[in-house]
């Protein structure tokens, strides 16, 4: 007797299945929160991402204000010492402080452009669960920047902020499932289901 099935013996596979099992995504799926009983700070994650960018910023601009008054300084000190000679006062500043202030302030200023810089690429992948460790370095490396007191209150403010929500225990789990290759959207998804 016949059958009447065409992937009988005669043809033991379905010539349009497929051949192999297509490739897993990282990240696509769900994640294994099973062991998990709160969601911590997790939530607080993007609001310090966009913090650290916002105080990025502002020391940015600090770092081109200071930058840019040590290149007027020399000008400055050379107007001092021509009215201090116009009015025979011999107690004039030296010519060298000309160089010293040039010097001293084009450092800081491009010391604290640099901080600007890696406080906002760190902002930028605080966002996306990733960068935990760098992050918590550049919120300890941004309290150089009180010293010119501009940014004392945000700066203290941001770091002791930073510091409790990145050694939160979820939000240390969470940048671990974003080094899976979960999406931030996966996993914020995943920690606002716990109750």
């Amino acid at each position: 007797m016949s059958s009447d099935n065409p992937f009988s013996d005669s043809m033991p596979t379905n010539p349009y299945s497929p051949t192999v099992q297509p490739p897993r995504i990282p990240g696509d799926g769900t994640i294994d929160i099973a062991n998990l009983h709160s969601r911590g700070l997790v939530g607080q994650v993007q609001i310090l991402g966009v913090l650290m960018i916002v105080q990025g910023v502002f020391i940015l601009l600090m770092g081109g204000a200071i930058t840019f008054y040590a290149s007027l300084m020399p000008m400055v000190f050379r107007e001092i010492r021509a009215d201090a000679a116009q009015s025979g006062n011999a107690n004039a500043m030296p010519p060298e402080a000309d160089t010293w202030f040039l010097v001293l302030g084009v450092i800081a200023g491009l010391v604290m452009i640099a901080i600007a810089v890696f406080t906002i690429i760190c902002g930028v992948r605080t966002l996306r669960f990733r960068g935990r460790v760098m992050s918590i370095v550049m919120l300890c490396v941004g309290m150089v920047t009180m010293l010119t007191c501009y940014c004392l209150p945000t700066q203290i403010a941001l770091s002791i902020y930073g510091m409790i929500v990145l050694f939160n225990r979820p939000v240390v789990i969470a940048f671990g499932f974003a080094e899976e290759g979960h999406s931030p959207h996966e996993i914020q998804r995943a920690f606002y289901s716990i109750p």
